[in-house]
């Protein structure tokens, strides 16, 4: 533990110091107007989130409750820390799907914007206890990070709220936390979230929302990645729940008090029962799935998808950081 959580603290520091400034991308200077913007970054994206993938992955499984899980969340503090931001580490004990006691940890870092209206960007940093998590969920967890750098120094329209959760693979535990502390005047002040799970491995790259008014941030993320020339596809109407009816990521809890939400994944629901849970042919992994499985690492994705992963988490901060820098519209 005294070894690898300054390694990640050092990695960020030292990618911090020599990356391009965040002024030098189009999409950070462009002004925030009603229509959208085509705004290509100048830079390639994803390259350090690469390099947080690694890091976390290299810890192990993060099971919930275990030691490997509290490192992960502690090294995930340092690197907000680092940032500049105002961190908060949010212990919580609840019970797990098997009526067992979970204790864990949410990390929360904020950074202000020019409105005190929120927006919540969340990532489970938790892993099941095969493989490594790369996929699940590293990946979403790195795309945060390297998002969270990004606009540091950025004039947002929305305050952001940056949440890594403990204890998703357990119940989604820490969502259902942050949630519960929560107090009405914050519910009405948070008018999005924005949920990060699984982008590293599947062949297609999707965003999620429920319909009508709530579909306002999806639908300008499609149609901005679509002016920008990014390959980010929907389903709609989509149906996301377990066979009990539950949430099948952090987004849930948000969306059961009436946030909207928009949900990053990479997966393929035309393969397998069509129902997005096989998410490679099925010649690979455990019949098509890579996430919850001894595939679940950088070294297969790499060897078997050469170049994929690369691509998705440019894609995936590329996308987060112009909504971040550019979307300003009523969500609610």
């Amino acid at each position: 533990m005294k070894r690898i959580l300054p390694l990640l603290l050092l990695l960020a520091l030292v990618l911090n110091a020599c990356s391009i400034p965040v002024a030098s991308a189009p999409a950070a200077t462009s002004p925030v107007v009603t229509q959208i913007l085509v705004s290509t970054p100048a830079i390639n994206y994803g390259v350090i989130a690469r390099a947080y993938v690694k890091t976390l992955t290299d810890m192990g499984p993060r099971v919930a409750g275990t030691d490997q899980e509290a490192q992960a969340a502690e090294a995930i503090a340092d690197v907000f820390t680092s940032f500049g931001y105002p961190t908060e580490i949010q212990l919580f004990t609840e019970t797990d799907d098997n009526g067992g006691t979970i204790d864990s940890t949410n990390v929360v870092a904020v950074k202000s914007g020019k409105s005190a209206q929120e927006i919540i960007v969340g990532a489970h940093y938790d892993s099941a206890d095969v493989g490594q998590g790369a996929d699940d969920n590293a990946s979403g967890v790195a795309v945060m990070l390297e998002a969270a750098d990004l606009v540091k120094n950025v004039p947002t329209p929305y305050t952001i709220r940056f949440i890594a959760f403990g204890a998703e693979e357990a119940g989604l535990l820490g969502s259902y936390a942050y949630l519960n502390q929560m107090s009405q005047a914050e519910f009405e002040n948070t008018i999005a979230m924005i949920n990060l799970d699984s982008l590293a491995a599947g062949d297609i790259a999707y965003v999620y929302s429920d319909e009508d008014q709530q579909a306002a941030l999806r639908d300008w993320t499609l149609e901005w990645a679509f002016g920008n020339g990014l390959d980010l596809q929907t389903i709609h109407n989509v149906d996301l729940s377990e066979d009990d009816g539950s949430g099948v990521s952090d987004y849930a809890a948000f969306r059961d008090v009436g946030i909207p939400y928009v949900y990053f994944e990479a997966t393929n629901w035309a393969l397998g029962d069509q129902d997005g849970y096989t998410q490679v042919d099925p010649q690979y992994g455990d019949e098509g799935k890579i996430w919850h499985t001894e595939y679940d690492t950088l070294d297969y994705l790499d060897t078997n998808f050469p170049g994929r992963v690369d691509q998705h988490l440019d894609l995936f901060v590329t996308v987060l950081f112009n909504i971040l820098t550019q979307y300003e519209g009523s969500v609610q």
